[in-house]
């Protein structure tokens, strides 16, 4: 039985579609077919286009929804342009990929999945009877090293005691003044059209989200501006492999918004232990105008730690070739004994005049065993995760689902009511 080849419009193309989704969707020819871009960059559309052989190009939206040949939607707009442009692609029929978050509300997760049954309806007669689907895009979590490293060995602890979730990164462009001010400012743009119109409704759009988030207009404070922006973009991605690597956290502490940094205290309960002992998780994050990638998340045990480093593109920002995602293994070996013995088999030394001195000492050492792959064969496993879920074959198991979405979902909202809750008893400068 042959493999379907699923048809692809890319909404919101950038220079990280150019060396990410563009040449692994090319390298997959026997699974996708590129058949329409759009992007509000002329000039990239073009060499696009050339580069990759690509049918159609728009710098319209609503071409690419309309276009009855193409299967699946990729919408890379950002965060605040998910739920319209996910919508509109549903009603017409059409699966969707769509990068985390799906939506940042319960309302607009609702109005998503009602528009998956409007789109069996908009389906022509030649086409499955299902309803279109969604998936969900985090290239990370589909990772080989992530998925058939990091998480086994995760599974061996016979106890966590602590883990670290941290991404501090610089941007994608550095203010002249050097001065790191708004988390939009340093990670770019990338609305659905360049034109001034499109700004101002991207802008009231964002309003209109953080309405829904926040209750009223009264509640939208500079602090919870920023740090819904900064999740939107950056830290859904760490929240959501967090929380496939330890599961859901109890509680969550300690939230702190100092723009553009911030951090959160995450609790839990180890399950894997008989005796279910809790530990902690510290989640800190920020953008600075150093040009490099502090992210990884650590978890520690009591003879061995383990890491997942990331050192993924920004949203809108390409990705070389060097970068990856790495799995470091510490683990304790007992190396070896120091000391010569007294050839009597018990461990001691012996001195000049014959006499016994202190028993040989083993020196631990750590053992450290690193495991890496590549940006590309991260979002190479995504996209037959992508095609196995869409076509029912047999690839890569998709995780990244709308049921998974949600749990994402309630994790942001349990993060901002915590704040919510620290600026209703606490009401100082900090929050």
């Amino acid at each position: 039985m042959s493999t379907p080849v699923l048809r692809i419009g890319i909404l919101g193309a950038t220079d990280a579609v150019e060396t990410t989704y563009l040449p692994t969707l090319i390298s997959l020819k026997s699974h996708f077919s590129i058949i329409a871009l759009q992007s509000s960059n002329p000039e990239a559309l073009k060499s696009c286009q050339k580069l990759f052989a690509i049918p159609s190009i728009t710098t319209s939206p609503e071409e690419i929804l309309s276009n009855a040949q193409v299967d699946v939607i990729l919408n890379l707009f950002p965060f605040e342009h998910h739920e319209k442009y996910t919508i509109a692609a549903l009603e017409s029929g059409k699966h969707v990929m769509v990068e985390v978050p799906l939506s940042m509300t319960i309302d607009s997760l609702r109005r998503i999945r009602a528009a998956t049954k409007k789109g069996l309806l908009a389906r022509s007669p030649d086409e499955t009877t299902s309803a279109p689907r969604v998936f969900v895009g985090c290239a990370r979590r589909y990772a080989p090293c992530f998925t058939d490293i990091f998480k086994k060995e995760l599974a061996t602890l016979p106890r966590i005691y602590y883990a670290r979730c941290r991404n501090i990164s610089g941007p994608l462009r550095v203010p002249k003044d050097g001065y790191v001010d708004k988390v939009n400012e340093l990670h770019g743009s990338n609305d659905p059209s360049g034109n001034e119109v499109s700004g101002r409704t991207s802008q009231s759009q964002f309003q209109n989200l953080l309405v829904d988030i926040f209750g009223s207009d009264g509640d939208i404070t500079p602090e919870r501006v920023a740090f819904c922006q900064f999740l939107g973009s950056l830290g859904c991605h760490d929240l959501s492999l967090m929380r496939e690597s330890l599961g859901f956290p109890d509680a969550v502490s300690c939230v702190s918004i100092t723009d553009p940094f911030y951090s959160a205290v995450f609790h839990y309960t180890d399950d894997s232990s008989s005796d279910g002992n809790p530990f902690t998780l510290l989640y800190e994050a920020g953008v600075d105008t150093l040009p490099r990638c502090d992210a990884h998340l650590t978890v520690y045990g009591a003879r061995k730690t383990l890491s997942v480093v990331y050192d993924f593109p920004h949203p809108g920002e390409a990705a070389g070739e060097e970068r990856s995602v790495k799995v470091i293994v510490e683990e304790v070996d007992c190396g070896e004994e120091m000391g010569n013995g007294n050839g009597n088999g018990n461990g001691n030394a012996t001195n000049r005049n014959g006499n016994e001195t202190a028993p040989s000492v083993v020196r631990p050492r750590v053992k450290r065993t690193e495991y890496v792959s590549s940006c590309n064969e991260a979002y190479d496993r995504e996209l037959r995760a992508l095609h196995s879920y869409l076509t029912g074959g047999n690839g890569p198991e998709a995780k990244t689902t709308p049921e998974d979405a949600l749990s994402d979902l309630r994790l942001l909202h349990m993060i901002f009511g915590h704040y919510d809750r620290q600026c209703g008893t606490i009401r100082t400068p900090l929050g």
